[in-house]
């Protein structure tokens, strides 16, 4: 206990701050949607949050996790939450953007509640057109792709035939190298079938014995 207080109590728990926090209250706008009361029960977080999210990083311009967090839990807080309450204790962390927040968010509720499935319209017609969108792309991809072959059998030319009609050898693919566990066949005569390679005698003579058979 520290000067009268206890650690880790909360603004609406300290009395110093309990009045500064009541007229931030007080001064929070209340008109157009905000005077309209949300039912959380019949609201789909789980669709809802990931424009939370999204919209908390168009305001302030980076990923902020701990004010996403803060957001879910006050709207977690009540069945249905105080929208001057929360533009209040977002004040300090929003500044002048708290009231486009409050009233894009609050818009957001109150057709989730009005929805089927607690899902707001707007959502589900942004999924569709993102699915469309996505569609049309692989579409457009997939028409690229068969006038780029077209393009590529007109430009190549059809094979080649002999006097006798058939395929010239030249278009015939090239044979596979053979690999380097297979032995090579010799070369062998027409007629005698005979081998054209040196024996291995001849190829292991020594060249004092071919130098002595020269003659003088």
């Amino acid at each position: 206990m520290v000067g009268g207080f206890f650690r880790g109590t909360t603004i609406e728990q300290d009395l110093r701050y309990g009045n500064a926090s009541e007229k931030l209250r007080k001064q929070a706008p209340a008109g157009g949607v905000l005077k309209k009361r949300v039912d959380m029960g019949m609201v789909n977080m789980d669709a809802v949050k990931p424009w939370i999210a999204t919209r908390i990083s168009e305001l302030v311009g980076f990923e902020d996790e701990v004010l996403y967090e803060y957001v879910v839990n006050m709207l977690g807080e009540a069945a249905q939450p105080d929208p001057r309450t929360m533009h209040a204790n977002l004040t300090g962390f929003l500044e002048d953007k708290t009231g486009e927040f409050m009233q894009s968010l609050w818009t957001l509720l109150l057709e989730a509640q009005a929805s089927p499935g607690g899902i707001p319209e707007s959502l589900i017609q942004r999924k569709i057109e993102e699915l469309q969108q996505r569609r049309d792309e692989q579409q457009r991809a997939a028409a690229a792709i068969r006038v780029s072959n077209s393009r590529l059998q007109a430009h190549t030319p059809p094979p080649r035939k002999t006097r006798t009609g058939k395929p010239s050898r030249w278009d015939k693919p090239a044979a596979a190298p053979a690999s380097s566990g297979t032995t090579r066949e010799p070369d062998r005569h027409p007629r005698t079938g005979r081998s054209r390679s040196p024996s291995p005698a001849r190829r292991r003579a020594p060249a004092g014995r071919s130098a002595a058979r020269s003659p003088p």
